[in-house]
């Protein structure tokens, strides 16, 4: 039995009409069950809690805490939630192919399985007919486009964060495989018709009709957004990436409304996500007035923006804003980039950012300076956000030991949760509830950390209680980093690059900065703060932290290069393979 060019009567066609309608909306609903699934997963969590009276106020070293973690009185109960733990562990493995970062192995497993579900559904009872499963790959890849586009939203209000609660940046990995799994299915539709149109010998034909044509470019468009997606692209040029994505995802509505009208309730619903995403993206973003300043003897930027006190109250550490030039929305659309709230908001009164200088956005925010001292100490801002997740600090009062790790700029995301996680402890200096708390701060020189250091003196030193930090650069007299990479130790004691980052706005340093002319009244006050030179040796700090007890719960905390994310991983996994109960949070900065 194989596929055959068929005739169809009027009422056979009607009928191949109905099945691709009705599995594409198949497609395209199911979609429902593993969030129903991760929905009752959820509730399951809750009830767990609650039968167990506790909530996110709960002391995680009270006698029941205790019995908890040490697994009641069922030791079914303990060895279920070990393997649990593994099991979601294995799921958040890296997975890089070829140099390449595809995401977690739960990623590539879930995009696998929705790949082979859809492929599923372009069979059945499309019996011989050829062209009926030419169309069903492309109806069925069609039908994915509003949840692609759903994936990609960026506002806090979007169904999917809601849902999953998880931040865009968590959701943008599986946008990424949705967006090559619809390409495959486009392509296998296309070759389909060429197959068919080369035989029939109608390719020449049909190559000069309007509707041939815009299915072409809508190919090529999909081509082009996902090789300019590629992580060795996206290095080489964010913003060839970024603007080619936005302008064709743009453009690929209207060309595949004018290929065929029975994909167009799948083109009406993906317009309305994007209209809903772009009309509270503008509502989101406000202007403010802001202070611009270099960091002396650094490729920093720091940008301090004033904002009035009901506004501060919606931002919590770990959440992160595009920043831009004042100017019409459309021009920022292809020039804001994310920036992490490096401050505490609401206790310091306004929004702080601190960014790698790069050949960009960023460099085009430094060059403003000039104008700022001819028209004025403020520039005008354009704040979008806030985004990504803020309920971290709630989430840290849960575990009895806290480990915090940062790499060069990735202590704009830590140093906030820091703060606030010390002060939520308790306010005094040298309490026993601090001495749970530990935070290494891996930088190239003097000159990287100063920023972070608050101007009093006792909060200063409060600060700095459990801070370390770690300078791995060989300086010159003034504190400038001539360069090298940072590097920790691995499992069996061999030397393990944590090296550049491999993508990312904020941790991208390029050869090429621009420098600082101000160096005068800059605060160079260290005495507080616990320096190093060289490398931390991650696998001792890891055994220090797990070394108080196995009924200890441990928060880590991570955001660097991906090298020391991927070491400090593997020596935290050393623990969870043992049962231990693990938080481990990689905050990362690639698109």
């Amino acid at each position: 039995m194989g596929y055959h060019f068929l005739d169809l009567s009027k009422e056979e066609k009607h009928e191949r009409r109905h099945l691709l309608d009705w599995y594409g909306l198949t497609a395209q609903a199911s979609i429902l069950a593993p969030l129903l699934t991760l929905q009752l997963y959820f509730l399951a969590v809750w009830i767990d809690r609650r039968w167990r009276n506790r909530n996110e106020f709960d002391a995680p070293s009270s006698p029941p805490a205790k019995r908890e973690q040490r697994g009641g009185k069922s030791g079914l109960l303990r060895t279920a939630k070990n393997a649990s733990r593994q099991i979601l562990w294995w799921n958040s493995d890296p997975v890089d192919v070829l140099g390449c970062h595809l995401g977690s192995k739960g990623d590539v497993l879930g995009a696998a399985i929705w790949t082979v579900w859809l492929l599923f559904l372009c069979f059945p009872q499309t019996g011989e007919d050829y062209l009926h499963l030419a169309k069903r790959f492309g109806a069925i890849g069609a039908s994915q486009l509003p949840l692609q586009y759903l994936l990609a939203f960026k506002s806090p209000y979007s169904p999917l964060q809601l849902l999953t609660r998880s931040s865009h940046e968590t959701l943008n990995c599986l946008h990424q495989h949705l967006g090559y799994i619809i390409t495959g299915f486009f392509y296998t539709h296309v070759a389909l018709y060429v197959n068919f149109y080369v035989v029939k010998n109608l390719l020449a034909e049909k190559l000069l009709a309007g509707y041939i044509l815009a299915g072409v470019f809508s190919v090529v468009a999909f081509t082009a957004i996902g090789t300019t997606a590629l992580a060795p692209v996206r290095r080489w040029s964010y913003r060839v990436f970024y603007v080619v994505h936005v302008a064709l995802a743009t453009l690929l509505l209207p060309v595949l409304f004018f290929h065929v009208s029975h994909v167009r309730l799948y083109l009406y619903e993906t317009a309305a996500v994007y209209a809903v995403n772009a009309v509270l993206r503008l509502l989101n973003t406000k202007t403010y007035d802001g202070t611009l300043q270099l960091i002396p003897d650094t490729g920093l930027l720091e940008i301090v923006v004033q904002l009035p006190k009901s506004a501060l109250s919606c931002w919590e550490p770990g959440h992160h804003a595009y920043v831009s030039l004042a100017g019409h929305p459309l021009n920022r659309t292809f020039k804001s980039n994310p920036f992490t709230v490096a401050s505490l908001p609401a206790a310091d009164g306004h929004l702080k950012f601190v960014a790698k200088i790069l050949d960009g956005n960023t460099a085009k925010l430094a060059r403003s300076m000039d104008n700022i001292k001819h028209s004025g100490p403020g520039q005008q801002l354009s704040i979008e956000g806030p985004y990504g997740l803020g309920r971290h600090g709630n989430e840290l009062l849960r575990y009895d030991r806290i480990l915090f790790v940062a790499g060069g700029v990735g202590a704009t995301f830590v140093l906030p949760l820091y703060r606030q996680l010390l002060a939520d402890l308790s306010p005094s200096k040298g309490s026993y509830r601090r001495q749970k708390v530990q935070f290494l701060w891996i930088a190239r020189s003097k000159a990287e950390i100063i920023w972070s250091l608050p101007e009093n003196a006792n909060e200063r030193q409060g600060f700095a209680e459990r801070l370390s930090v770690y300078l791995t650069g060989p300086s010159t007299s003034t504190g400038s980093p001539i360069g090298s990479s940072t590097v920790g130790d691995g499992e069996d004691g061999s030397r393990v690059a944590f090296g550049e980052p491999a993508g990312g706005i904020e941790l991208e340093e390029k050869e090429r900065l621009l420098v600082s002319d101000v160096g005068a009244g800059a605060r160079q006050d260290t005495d507080e703060v616990a320096i190093h030179a060289g490398r931390p040796n991650l696998r001792k700090v890891v055994d220090q932290t797990f070394a108080y007890g196995t009924t200890e719960r441990v928060a880590v905390i991570v955001c660097g290069p991906l090298g020391l994310s991927q070491a400090l991983r593997e020596e935290v996994g050393r623990y969870v393979r043992r049962g231990r109960e693990v938080w481990f949070w990689e905050e990362k900065f690639a698109f």
